[in-house]
């Protein structure tokens, strides 16, 4: 497969992983397609992307795991995403996004005490995101987080 080719694949993956996590009323075909997505985008990022698509992939994989019940993969998953995110130092909106992705994560895994302290380090990280679309963008996933 070209390299082309192969960071298309990625991205249709990516975006299908979007289009199952947003919709309602998912099946359990759609869930295992939607964790089958996030790996397969993640294969193909790890062929031809860079340290910043590892982490996002990375994140990806920690979302659909977790939105699928699996909270200790998903734990896993975004603990790698934002240690890779904390090694590039940037960008801003990487940084609060896998620290997002580790809170999210450990709600799912019934740790309210660490979700509420990466809540914390994602909300202080997104007030140094400079541009206006890429703050709100992580700041409606924060929104869309619960811990109880």
């Amino acid at each position: 497969m070209q390299p082309e080719e192969e960071t298309a694949l990625a991205k249709t993956l990516y975006n299908r992983c979007w289009e199952l996590l947003e919709s309602s009323g998912r099946t359990p075909d759609q869930d295992v397609e939607l964790l089958t997505s996030a790996f397969a985008a993640r294969h193909h990022w790890l062929a031809v992307g860079g340290p910043e698509q590892f982490a996002v992939s990375d994140w990806m994989v920690a979302r659909a795991a977790g939105d699928v019940g699996a909270g200790g993969l998903a734990l896993l998953f975004a603990r790698r995403a934002n240690a890779v995110a904390e090694e590039l130092e940037g960008p801003e909106w990487l940084s609060a996004s896998t620290a997002e992705g580790v809170a999210r994560a450990s709600a799912q895994c019934g740790d309210v005490d660490e979700a509420r302290r990466w809540m914390g380090i994602a909300t202080e990280r997104l007030e140094r995101i400079t541009d206006d679309e890429d703050r709100e963008l992580i700041a409606d996933q924060l929104r869309s987080l619960r811990v109880e």
